[in-house]
């Protein structure tokens, strides 16, 4: 059996186009678990069918994620018209109805189980009916010489009360071997029931682990995720605040220029040498007349 879409899942073109291939893949894991003829058949083929609808689940969980990844970039870029809330509404809607194939999954695998516990105590039970019938036949032939030789020395000397009462107690030993197998049977019956209900339990015991580290596996991930945008924050706010710092910079030096009045002395131009010379002549001149 082939998951129809999967092929092509690796490169999905946009998020309408992965919801279709997911509507498709639920769709053929429901036609999957419908066949029961199947998963109630030969375990062995049960279990690879159920293998096969296994690996289309963890297809359909990866294109859940691959979904909402390309819905919001689509979103981002202004190509779509969804929602974060139509979004998350149809994610919540698609993890909901992979968990019900996940319960259903269980549940075949339950069943499974119990149908291959069934077939080891039918074997073990053929065994040790096999071994008791061979050691009563292994009993019987001495009994039957035993019993010819007195047939042949006795018999004849016996009345019909002796026969009787002989013949009785051979039936009471034979009531008695009957009942020792019947009790060896029921024993073995015993045992494996009590076997077939550990066995069920160790099953379950794995299924439930089994779930646990997936959901593990799915936290580290979205953590993972998580931790990547908070760089990519800190990374953006560490930008912004260093852009912050130099304009602050820049309006201190300013601010301070001006309160110190650097600049008007760096722009007031120095008296040239000519208008110097004609200052003293001017003071010389003056002396003179005085004089």
């Amino acid at each position: 059996m082939t998951t129809p879409g999967v092929a092509e899942q690796s490169s999905p073109s946009s998020s309408s186009t992965i919801e279709q291939k997911l509507k498709e893949m639920f769709t053929h894991l429901e036609n999957g678990f419908n066949q029961t003829a199947l998963l109630r058949g030969e375990p062995t083929r049960a279990q690879a069918h159920l293998k096969q609808l296994t690996n289309t689940m963890a297809d359909g969980k990866k294109l859940i994620k691959e979904y909402e990844r390309k819905a919001k970039e689509e979103m981002a870029e202004g190509g779509s018209s969804v929602t974060t809330d139509t979004i998350q509404s149809t994610k919540k809607r698609m993890v909901s109805e992979l968990n019900r194939f996940v319960t259903m999954k269980k549940s075949a695998q339950n069943a499974i189980a119990e149908k291959q516990a069934a077939i080891a105590e039918m074997t073990r039970v053929s065994s040790s009916s096999a071994a008791q019938v061979s050691r009563l036949a292994g009993v019987m032939p001495t009994f039957q010489k035993v019993h010819e030789i007195k047939e042949s020395d006795d018999l004849r000397e016996m009345d019909s009360q002796q026969l009787v009462q002989h013949g009785r107690g051979m039936m009471n030993q034979t009531d008695k071997s009957v009942s020792r197998s019947k009790k060896i049977v029921h024993e073995t019956i015993e045992m494996g029931t009590v076997t077939a209900g550990k066995l069920k339990e160790q099953t379950q015991k794995l299924d439930e682990i089994t779930d646990e580290l997936d959901e593990l596996q799915f936290s580290v991930r979205k953590s993972m995720n998580l931790v990547r945008d908070i760089t990519k924050g800190l990374a953006t706010d560490k930008c912004v605040i260093t852009l912050m710092l130099l304009v602050a910079v820049g309006v201190v030096a300013v601010i301070i220029v001006k309160a110190t009045g650097a600049d008007k002395k760096k722009s007031s131009p120095a008296p040239a040498p000519e208008e110097a010379t004609a200052r003293r002549l001017l003071l010389h001149a003056i002396e003179y007349s005085l004089i």
